[in-house]
């Protein structure tokens, strides 16, 4: 290990066994084949949390460059931003050692790892169709700054495919040689979004000299202008990712005329914005080849000796990569339970379904009511009413016009506002236009309605 990743190490030792919980962070540097699967057993069996990141740290110290790397992903990845920028400094360069020799994929995971983008999953499915249409997108910003939006359902794996796109040295070296940076942002108010920004700011500044360095901005407007003049002075044919935008407001801090690759529920999130525009949407499910490779990985189990309630909920949860994932972890620790967890999708047991991973909600009922709850109150009594669909069952618009007792138009209007936030999908190859609920959607929403108070306020 260089002197100064390990010296970083030993100077923030203290802080970092106070704060982390190595067992998520091991898991991602298993991934990376860093640490051994030994090696994570004895950190494990250090009897308090403190110990085991007294152990991991000492375990770190007598690694390689490249372990460091992984370290400092996982940290990112978990959400431990304030340690990541304390280790920061001691990223081993890209032409550091002999350690990237001349590799591509090493140089790439140099500029990705710096730059905050998530590792990928320990289990994960490749989906190298979406990945190309994604790329092709990207190659389009190589002259001019503007917006790549991938947006599709709740649990669809937007975030994971935006993080496997970037991963190609090509792309990095012809299109953003500035570097990409990475920034997860979610559901915030202002104060929050200031926060995000001023941590942006503050990491496209470690590689200036002192005198090109901004004090940190106190407001929006001044977080706006910090951000334009580093990604058009100092960066400027670099790419900004935005994570997880639900606001359309939020995107104007971004507008700084660079180049953006974000992900939202919201097809339409980027309409406010200047510069141009592309977007590929996120199928709601897998084929039932990756669906099952999913399940297979998690319960380290043959393709072809998975028991028969595996094909069962794949076909029941029409290849949803969250609803996989999260069954698929729980069939990690509980490897047996493969009829329970089947019967709990089938009877719509959503809190049942609770997650054992870094996701942003707890269980599958909080992933979906998320998107239903940014909709006008009015809104939401009116999609409450769609439970009026029958699975793989296609209506005009006409019909709900009826049930609502609305003009066409303004029927229309709403519909597209469903569509436009992952709530619903239309078959446009038919005239007039059908609309339909993936089968997890009308699931959710009748056992919502059950108990409304819960999830529409």
């Amino acid at each position: 290990m260089e002197e100064q990743a390990r010296s970083c190490l030993l100077r923030f030792r203290h802080k970092l066994v106070q704060d982390i919980k190595p067992t998520y962070l091991m898991d991602h540097m298993i991934s990376d084949d860093v640490i051994t699967v030994d090696e994570e057993e004895r950190v494990r069996t250090q009897p308090t949390r403190k110990d085991q990141a007294a152990a991991l740290v000492e375990l770190l110290l007598r690694k390689d460059n490249r372990s460091y790397i992984s370290f400092y992903n996982a940290l990112v990845k978990e959400a431990y931003d304030d340690l990541a920028n304390l280790l920061h400094a001691g990223l081993p360069t890209p032409y550091g050692e002999n350690l990237w020799d001349g590799r591509e994929d090493l140089l790439t995971l140099a500029f990705t790892v710096e730059g905050g983008v998530p590792q990928r999953p320990v289990v994960f499915v490749s989906r190298p169709e979406l990945v190309n249409r994604v790329q092709e997108k990207l190659y389009q910003l190589h002259k001019i700054s503007g917006w790549v939006t991938i947006f599709g359902m709740a649990g669809s794996g937007k975030s994971v495919l935006a993080s496997e796109a970037v991963r190609h040295h090509g792309l990095i070296e012809e299109v953003f040689p500035g570097g990409i940076h990475w920034l997860s942002i979610g559901q915030l108010d202002k104060p929050g979004l200031l926060v995000k920004v001023q941590s942006l700011c503050f990491r496209l500044e470690q590689s200036l000299d002192a005198q090109s360095r901004h004090r940190p901005p106190s407001s929006l407007d001044e977080a706006k202008e910090c951000l334009r003049f580093l990604m058009l002075r100092k960066y400027p044919r670099s790419l900004l990712i935005l994570d997880d935008i639900w606001d359309s407001t939020v995107l104007k801090v971004f507008d700084v005329h660079c180049r953006v690759l974000l992900t939202s529920r919201n097809k339409s999130i980027a309409d406010s914005v200047s510069g141009s525009k592309h977007e590929v949407e996120v199928e709601s499910g897998l084929d039932d080849k990756k669906a099952l490779e999913i399940l297979a990985l998690y319960t380290k189990t043959e393709l072809k000796k998975l028991p028969t309630e595996a094909h069962s909920i794949v076909r029941e949860c029409k290849g949803s990569p969250l609803v996989l994932s999260l069954i698929g972890a729980l069939l990690k620790e509980k490897p047996n339970r493969w009829p329970y967890y089947l019967r709990q999708l089938q009877q719509k047991q959503f809190k049942r379904i609770r997650k054992s991973s870094s996701y942003d909600y707890d269980a599958l009922d909080q992933a979906m009511a998320a998107s239903i709850e940014v909709l006008p109150e009015e809104h939401q009594e009116l999609y409450k009413d769609l439970t009026v669909l029958e699975k793989d069952v296609k209506i005009p618009a006409k019909v709900l016009s009826v049930l609502w007792d609305l003009e066409l138009e303004e029927v229309e209007d709403i519909l597209h506002e469903f569509v436009n936030k992952s709530l619903l999908f239309v078959d446009s190859h038919n005239k007039p236009h059908l609309y339909y609920l993936h089968d997890l959607q009308l699931d959710f929403l009748l056992e919502a309605c059950s108990r409304l108070s819960c999830y529409f306020r």
